[in-house]
């Protein structure tokens, strides 16, 4: 068994889909995901190997970028439709926006409403991705949602994307005691190989 600890975007949205391919490759392993916006340690064994926002300054953890990928802000057309247009920055304090609870943010790297406007904030908070997504379909308000997620629906509608984009790192994580055992090695280079596949499809291309 190996255990990935992974954001709730990227393991339900991008990870989740593409694990077939690796059960016929390796039909032994067995594999958890644990899917969910908290950090995971280590050296707990709480995961063997973990996909992060930031790279650990302490601790024996090896780790390696995976890649960047971009964010951007997204709506359905069932909010862009009863509320003003939207021509620039200047217009986003007069709408409704979709994010997360400040005080449960497990890294500042999730802190995007102010890089976007500081005169804005979110009327509908979550500390879980699928639920500000589910929020933002269902025409509740606009929210920073990454690409690759957003590419799912083609109903979200992008707004301002030339003038808005946020960039963040997806950095892949295991302990120095355990990176080189055999089953771990394997998913570890499976889930580089399968995002290095689709590159573009996190720059939003």
């Amino acid at each position: 068994t190996v255990r990935i600890g992974a954001p709730d975007g990227f393991g339900t949205a991008f990870l989740a889909p593409r694990l077939a391919p690796f059960a016929d490759r390796y039909p032994d392993l067995d594999l958890q995901l644990v899917a969910t916006a908290r950090l995971f340690s280590l050296s707990k064994r709480e995961a063997d190997i973990a996909i992060s926002l930031t790279m650990p300054k302490e601790g024996r953890i090896v780790g390696r970028k995976l890649l960047d990928y971009r964010l951007g802000l997204y709506a359905a057309p069932a909010y862009l439709d009863r509320f003003p247009e939207i021509t620039s920055r200047q217009d986003l304090p007069q709408h409704r926006f979709v994010g997360y609870i400040e005080e449960l943010l497990f890294t500042p790297e999730l802190d995007y409403l102010p890089q976007v406007s500081p005169r804005i904030s979110a009327r509908f908070r979550s500390a879980n991705l699928i639920a500000q997504l589910n929020a933002t379909l269902s025409g509740f308000g606009i929210a920073v949602l990454p690409h690759f997620m957003a590419s799912d629906y083609p109903q979200l509608v992008a707004v301002l994307p030339e003038e808005i984009s946020i960039t963040r790192t997806f950095w892949m994580l295991m302990h120095a005691d355990s990176k080189d055992l055999a089953r771990i090695r394997a998913v570890a280079d499976y889930i580089g190989e399968i995002v290095e596949s689709e590159r573009a499809l996190f720059a939003g291309r």
